[in-house]
C-alpha cells in the first residue's frame, strides 16, 4: 500500500544513519545526501532509498529496498541487479544494495545474489544483502538513540521471556522517549503502529493516549482520509484502525497469491482472489497466508479455504 512506502521514506530519510549501519554492517560510515531518482529513465520503486555514503576506504552509494512481502512483479535478484546497475552507471561509484523484508515468510527464498554465464561466454555475478527484519533480535535495536530503526522494532523478535503484547508496549514506551520534536515523535509512533500491525493485532496499538499523540503526525490524517474514502463512516476515531486493517488485509492477500504463484506456477492462482477477499478476519487471512507456504499441493490449499 502507498502509505507504507511514504512513511518508510519519510522516517529513513530523516534518520538514515541507523539504517545504513544495519545495511552495511559497520558504524564507521558517514551518510551524505539522499539521491533523487525522479529524473531517471528507469524509475526506481517508491520504497527505494539511495544515499551517498563515505566509508573509511571509499565513497559509495547505499541502496535500500523495503519489502513487506516477496516481489510479485519481477524476481527480486533481477530487480536489485537493475537498480544497482543503473546507479553505478549514473554515479560511477560502487553500489551496495540491501533488501529489507518486514513480514514473515517474505525473503526466505531470497539468497541475495544473481548469476549467469561463464568464463567463456561472459556473464555477471551480483550480490546484495538480505535482512529479514522479523528475524532480528529486537532488544539489540530497541534504543532511543537508534531512532531510524524504532518504527520496525515491533516486527523483530522479542526476548524469550516476553509476550508479543508486552514487547509492543516496550517498543511504544521507548519510542515515546526519543529526543525529537512533537510531530516527528507522533510520526515515529504512527509508523511503529503501521508496520507493527503487519504481524500483530491492531488492538495492540489502540490506546487512547497513544492515538492522541499520533494525531499530531501528518500521516495520521492521510490514512484517516483514505479510510473514509473507502467507505468508513464511523468517524475519525475509527478511521486510523480501518485504514491500517484494510492495508494489512490487502498485503496479506497479495502475499498469499505471490507465495502460491511461486510454489504452484501451473495453478490458476488468481481464481482464488474473490475467496480471499471474502475473508474479513485479518487473523484468518494470516493463517491462510501461512497455509500457502506449508500446503503440500495447490489442491490441499484450496481445501483449507473451502472449509
Amino acid at each position: 500500500m502507498p502509505y507504507y512506502d511514504e512513511i518508510f521514506k519519510h522516517v529513513t530519510g530523516a534518520f538514515p544513519q541507523d539504517l545504513a549501519v544495519l545495511a552495511l554492517k559497520t558504524s564507521k560510515l558517514e551518510v551524505g545526501e539522499r539521491l533523487s531518482t525522479e529524473h531517471a529513465t528507469v524509475r526506481m520503486h517508491h520504497g527505494d532509498m539511495t544515499f551517498h555514503v563515505r566509508l573509511p576506504e571509499e565513497e559509495a552509494i547505499l541502496h535500500i529496498e523495503a519489502q513487506t512481502d516477496d516481489s510479485t512483479h519481477k524476481p527480486m535478484p533481477l530487480r536489485m541487479l537493475a537498480y544497482s546497475s543503473f546507479l553505478a552507471l549514473e554515479h560511477e561509484k560502487n553500489v551496495y544494495s540491501t533488501v529489507l523484508y518486514f513480514r514473515p515468510p517474505a525473503g526466505q527464498r531470497d539468497l541475495g545474489f544473481y548469476k549467469y554465464g561463464n568464463t567463456q561466454r561472459g556473464g555477471v555475478s551480483f550480490h546484495y544483502n538480505v535482512i529479514r527484519i522479523y528475524e532480528l533480535e529486537g532488544e539489540a535495536f530497541l534504543s532511543p538513540d537508534a531512532v531510524g530503526l524504532l518504527p520496525f522494532t515491533a516486527l523483530m523478535k522479542p526476548p524469550e521471556d516476553m509476550t508479543p503484547q508486552t514487547w509492543v508496549e516496550k517498543c511504544i514506551e521507548t519510542t515515546q522517549t526519543v529526543d525529537v520534536d512533537r510531530e516527528m515523535r507522533a510520526t515515529l509512533l504512527f509508523a511503529l503502529s503501521l508496520f507493527g500491525s503487519l504481524v500483530h493485532p491492531n488492538d495492540f496499538f489502540q490506546d487512547p493516549l497513544l492515538e492522541a499523540i499520533m494525531q499530531e503526525s501528518p500521516f495520521y490524517e492521510q490514512v484517516i482520509q483514505r479510510g473514509i474514502a473507502q467507505g468508513d463512516e464511523r468517524g475519525f476515531e475509527r478511521g486510523i484502525a480501518q485504514g491500517i486493517e484494510q492495508g494489512a488485509r490487502q498485503m496479506s492477500i497479495e502475499s498469499t497469491l505471490a507465495t502460491l504463484k511461486a510454489r504452484f506456477p501451473d495453478a490458476d492462482v488468481n481464481a482464488l482472489l474473490p475467496k480471499l477477499e471474502a475473508i474479513a478476519d485479518i487473523n484468518q487471512l494470516k493463517q491462510v497466508n501461512l497455509n500457502a507456504s506449508l500446503a503440500p499441493s495447490f489442491q490441499d490449499f484450496q481445501e483449507t479455504i473451502e472449509v
